[in-house]
């Protein structure tokens, strides 16, 4: 299995996991070193078809032999990573955290982390530095193509010819590439995720060891090779998080890896090979596999152990640890085990050794459910900030919050399935509330209140999506047209439909104060209605409400305009458990000064306030009334948490905000004492 050993390649591994550990740890500069993954899938994808086009036209291509390979390759670092963050983690996390840390631990050892954590990571699951074993996506992409690659490239090269292979190969990568651009704006989780949107990364690897590309210059290969370098480094510093990504956005690190690669072998003296095949480039680059395995998952739990971000020093501190135990591991560990020496003869031995790594991450995660979670003991009051966050996490998680990973026009969810009162099962109701994440937080209060007047409330949520009409969301994880064909689908129903009482309810500082990098409200009805700016997004949300106010009033359907909860600087509810387990004072966790908190929904409340005296037929109730005296604004009650982070409210809050006397008249007025008989769609 071996090949010609390249201290050339070593060295791009080396730039390729220092721009992922430092953009990891949050280095300043580094903010486009996620491509790094980019550069070692090309890599991964260069070495196994060179070894398999080597053994397959040698006669000599044994999938146990290429399998028991990836054994000794993969398996030894990453089950010895696995079994030390196991320990740390249950010594770190809260018992809800290790919980779901366990059911990390099965993929991640399965190599299907990739499709686990798509699943997971959604708007309402954890944030992507709560999870230890998140980088594991990236290795679960490549096992997943090592599984399919090699059969595939064997029945190419033995039924057709190397020609053939290569053409199939090259429209497979045209293929890919074309879905990961597409994806990256229908689904832009999947596509960063995905082996089919990645596939296309290695298959270029796979390209340049196949193809046999014309001989150049050590001149022109050293051109080539500088050019590579710049395509490789200028993402790392010019990309962000807000980069649409892989796609097209993928090219120049995947081009520039490939071109690095070529060049190294038509120019093994030129400038840039000489320098990525300097010792301590070459080093980085052999412990490159372990320190992307213990890198990650030391920097989430050493943010989580302290209770905040790591500075830079701290950050740093914790990747040159990394950089110590992957010394180590690669020399009491990885090289030992990768020798062929080691149980020659028995490679069935070694492939068995590997089930039984996988087999005692099964009991692993038995033994942490049977414990409860790991070995922490928190406060009552702490374990009640994290229930909140478990039960509105899981609660966020049904049918009725349109996902914006894979909703369509055509799968608006059933009426029956996301309503609640006496109408529901017949698919009709009175109130329709509609909105964001903030509407599907609201709607466990409001929809409990109104069927217990006697009527029935429905849910329309897209996460991220304000309910407004002519107004189009610009931001990273949503495509540009999910939020318009959203609320153009709402509004189609509600025509048809025609409830008493339309409620809006949204995350309004979003494009109003906090608009900025990553969120701006743009129209198309205005005249220089395009401009990204936070001066353009309020004009935009002004105008939007206002309109969206008027064609439902118009239709003679009551509108009720709900304002924003006051927003926190961070969740209370990780405050006081990180306070509480350190034996701190948590009760200022829960409190926020009133002007302070009114910066962010003032401006939000003047406009629906304005919006509301405009329009005949119009009401606001602002949150802001209810968990806000006229000194200080307040998320939870003793240990009645009402909020889940820094902006949602809990199920307890929801319920807390409709019993108030003033929202319990408002609904009254609005749904008023006569007639119940509900509205249908036919």
């Amino acid at each position: 299995m071996s090949l010609a050993y390249r201290a050339d390649i070593d060295g791009l591994r080396a730039i390729a996991v220092g721009s992922v550990v430092l953009f990891h740890g949050h280095i300043p500069g580094f903010t486009g070193g996620f491509v790094g993954v980019d550069v070692f899938f090309v890599i991964s994808g260069f070495l196994i078809t060179s070894i398999l086009y080597r053994d397959v036209s040698a006669h000599r291509f044994s999938l146990v032999d290429f399998y028991d390979h990836r054994v000794r390759r993969i398996f030894p670092a990453l089950f010895t990573m696995l079994a030390v963050v196991t320990l740390l983690a249950a010594v770190v996390l809260t018992p809800r955290q290790m919980l779901a840390y366990a059911q990390s631990l099965v993929p991640s050892a399965l190599f299907f982390a990739n499709i686990h954590f798509e699943s997971v990571l959604d708007y309402f699951g954890p944030r992507a530095d709560e999870v230890p074993l998140l980088h594991l996506w990236s290795l679960a992409v490549e096992e997943q193509y090592y599984i399919l690659f090699p059969v595939t490239l064997f029945v190419l090269l033995r039924y057709g010819k190397r020609t053939v292979a290569a053409g199939v190969i090259a429209a497979l990568t045209i293929a890919s590439l074309v879905y990961a651009q597409w994806a990256v704006r229908e689904a832009p989780s999947e596509a960063f995720f995905f082996l089919t949107s990645r596939a296309w990364e290695l298959f270029v690897g796979s390209l340049l060891a196949l193809v046999a590309w014309p001989r150049v210059s050590a001149r022109v290969a050293g051109w080539i090779g500088l050019a590579g370098v710049v395509a490789i480094m200028a993402p790392v510093f010019l990309y962000s998080r807000d980069t649409a990504f892989p796609g097209l956005a993928a090219l120049p690190p995947v081009l520039g890896a490939a071109a690095l690669i070529y060049a190294g072998k038509q120019a093994p003296e030129g400038a840039v090979t000489r320098v990525l095949s300097h010792p301590w480039f070459v080093y980085v680059g052999r412990i490159s596999y372990s320190l992307y395995l213990w890198h990650w998952p030391l920097l989430v739990l050493g943010a989580d152990f302290k209770g905040s971000h790591l500075t830079y020093w701290q950050a740093g501190g914790v990747i040159l640890l990394s950089g110590v135990i992957s010394g180590l591991s690669l020399k009491y560990i990885e090289t030992p085990l990768r020798r062929a020496t080691i149980l020659r003869g028995v490679r069935w031995a070694r492939i068995g050794a590997g089930a039984l790594a996988i087999l005692a991450t099964f009991g692993a995660v038995k033994v942490i459910d049977y414990v409860g979670g790991g070995l922490r003991a928190i406060s009552p009051r702490a374990a009640a900030a994290e229930e909140a966050i478990a039960t509105a996490r899981a609660n966020g998680r049904n049918l009725c919050n349109a996902s914006p990973k894979s909703w369509s026009p055509d799968k608006m969810s059933r009426i029956s399935d996301c309503a609640i009162g006496p109408d529901a099962a017949k698919g009709r109701y009175d109130v329709v509330v509609w909105g964001d994440s903030h509407a599907g937080a609201a709607f466990r209060g409001l929809g409990q209140a109104i069927s217990e007047m006697g009527y029935t409330a429905r849910l329309q949520t897209m996460p991220g999506c304000p309910p407004l009409i002519g107004g189009r969301p610009l931001r990273k994880l949503h495509p540009g047209h999910l939020c318009t064909d959203f609320n153009n689908a709402v509004m189609d129903e509600i025509r048809k439909i025609h409830p008493k009482v339309v409620v809006l309810v949204g995350r309004w500082s979003l494009w109003t104060v906090n608009s900025g990098e990553s969120f701006w409200l743009v129209s198309d009805d205005l005249p220089d209605g395009e401009v990204r700016s936070r001066q353009n997004s309020t004009r935009v949300f002004n105008h939007t409400v206002d309109r969206t106010v008027e064609e439902l009033t118009k239709m003679g359907i009551k509108v009720l305009l709900v304002g924003q909860t006051p927003e926190f600087a961070q969740s209370p509810n990780q405050c006081v458990i990180k306070r509480e387990e350190k034996g701190e004072e948590s009760q200022s966790c829960t409190v926020v000064g009133r002007a302070r908190a009114m910066l962010s929904v003032g401006p939000a409340n003047a406009t629906l306030t304005q919006a509301a005296a405009n329009h005949p037929g119009a009401s606001v109730f602002l949150l802001s009334d209810v968990f806000c005296n006229d000194e200080k604004c307040i998320a939870a009650d003793g240990d009645d948490f009402y909020y889940v982070d820094d902006n949602h409210l809990s199920p307890l809050g929801a319920r807390h905000a409709v019993k108030s006397e003033a929202m319990q008249k408002l609904l009254r007025q609005l749904l008023g004492t006569g007639d119940k008989a509900s509205a249908s769609l036919h």
